[in-house]
């Protein structure tokens, strides 16, 4: 499994494991040449970033090989999938 993350303006964010990488990257490349727009993203434990992306902007994308969480699904609606705490403590 590889984990992206995102750094705008220095700022790491961990993208969730669903994230179409080609499609974020695109998306920035295009904000960037259009003047401004937000890139939407999904972060890891399903939560939603909104990055305004300017041609000021410093983004950078770094990858690295992890292993695969069950947790991180890139469902934004339901942020951990576990009926119960006690059964989120069984997987880990």
């Amino acid at each position: 499994m590889e984990r992206i993350t995102m750094h705008v303006d220095g700022v790491p964010h961990d993208l969730a494991q669903g994230q179409d990488i080609s499609r974020v990257k695109a998306a920035v490349v295009q904000a960037a040449r259009d003047g401004a727009d937000l890139v939407t993203v999904t972060l890891v434990g399903n939560r939603v970033l909104d990055v305004l992306v300017t041609p000021g902007n410093s983004i950078a994308f770094e990858s690295v090989a992890v292993l695969e969480d069950v947790r991180d699904d890139d469902d934004p609606g339901a942020p951990f999938d576990y009926p119960s705490f006690d059964d989120f403590l069984c997987e880990l």
